[in-house]
């Protein structure tokens, strides 16, 4: 099984979806199999970020009748696909769909770890977009090997940031510790990573958030022009590979090997 890594904003307009698709995008060009996984069934636009929202392929709504893991390499053979990077998405709203073919929020949550699970399976990297929406984290909190938590750098978001990393360890800490059967193989604890994205934040401000939230800040991304340039061009983030959010995929990537490794 690849290596699963999560992304969760810690609150709105944060750029985690930019930031999980710069992932996806630098994983394929480093030539390893990778697939991108949209789980924001509220507003969830990762296939808008990789320039895919007009393109044939597979939707969530394809998948309202799984039962079991899927066959991982087959369902990405049937998805959209941008810059190497198999994209599962979409549409937002109450469902996943519109009309009598959508798929209900309760009935997707069901379907999600079989999906995951396949994918991982047949993919060195998998990539998750979550929600803040704690349901959505615990549906695939046995399959994940790494959680982001991407914060912005002004006051309030420092805050949203605190709460949200206590509650990602305390889920985390909950679902890998409890309901399982007592012969089953341990499971490695998970503390979160931080990315800060915004201006650019002083030593000082990256001590706070190292101190206060108590775990890694992997990398701080400022403003990135780069970015306006690749979405006018119908490219996904970090396609040209230069940039603030580049490098903090890269790190993040080579920290998902050597954690990995480690195991």
């Amino acid at each position: 099984m690849g290596t699963v890594i999560a992304f969760v904003p810690a609150s709105g307009g944060v750029g985690s979806s930019t930031l999980a698709a710069a992932v996806s995008v630098r994983a394929a060009a480093a030539a390893r199999s990778v697939v991108a996984v949209d789980l924001d069934p509220w507003s969830g636009c990762l296939d808008v970020v990789f320039g895919l929202e007009q393109h044939a392929g597979w939707r969530w709504p394809e998948l309202a009748e799984v039962a079991g893991v899927v066959d991982g390499l087959g369902l990405a053979d049937e998805l959209p696909v941008s810059c190497g990077v198999p994209v599962l998405s979409g549409a937002s709203g109450s469902g996943w769909g519109t009309g009598p073919e959508a798929l209900p929020v309760e009935k997707w949550l069901e379907t999600v770890p079989d999906v995951v699970a396949g994918l991982a399976d047949a993919h060195a990297v998998t990539v998750l977009d979550l929600p803040r929406d704690p349901s959505v984290l615990t549906a695939v909190s046995l399959l994940v090997d790494a959680v982001v938590v991407v914060m912005g750098s002004q006051t309030p978001q420092l805050a949203s940031a605190s709460a949200v990393v206590s509650g990602i360890r305390s889920l985390l800490g909950r679902a890998r510790d409890g309901d399982r059967a007592w012969d089953a193989e341990p499971l490695l604890p998970i503390e979160p990573w931080v990315v800060m994205r915004g201006g650019r934040a002083e030593p000082d401000l990256e001590d706070l958030v190292v101190n206060q939230l108590d775990v890694p800040l992997v990398a701080t991304v400022g403003e990135d022009r780069r970015l306006v340039g690749e979405v006018s061009e119908g490219l996904p983030p970090g396609a040209r590979g230069r940039g603030d959010v580049v490098r903090a995929a890269d790190e993040l990537l080579l920290r998902l090997t050597d954690q990995a490794i480690a195991a």
